[in-house]
């Protein structure tokens, strides 16, 4: 594969990510990953895999629980947010202790 090649096939695209191509389909399907149809072959060009990957980067930074204050590697874990604010909650917050607001909204705070 010429790496200076401005659109990839499918399967290019997946063996540069590691990944099956089923993946990138499945991408390109439900619209994350934009690529051009050509009769039945998806093209994807290097501008948009590497857009999509930055913009997966600033997805899977992680940040800090409001309510307990636990600091997650992964944005995924904080998707829950207090009634008030939107501040983000973790999921064992969310789940197991039930709250439902930040710190600074809990009843009882003194705020």
């Amino acid at each position: 594969m010429a790496p200076d090649k401005e659109y990839l096939s499918v399967e290019e695209v997946a063996e540069i990510m590691g990944v099956t191509s089923q993946l990138i389909y499945r991408l390109v399907r439900s619209g994350e990953l934009p690529a051009s149809r050509l009769g039945k072959l998806y093209r994807v060009s290097r501008k948009d895999l590497n857009h999509y990957l930055e913009s997966t980067k600033k997805d899977a930074t992680g940040g800090t629980c409001a309510a307990c204050g636990k600091t997650y590697q992964s944005r995924l874990s904080l998707t829950q947010s207090c009634t008030q604010c939107d501040a983000p909650l973790c999921e064992d917050c969310w789940t197991r202790r039930k709250v439902r607001t930040c710190r600074e909204h809990h009843p009882g705070s003194g705020k």
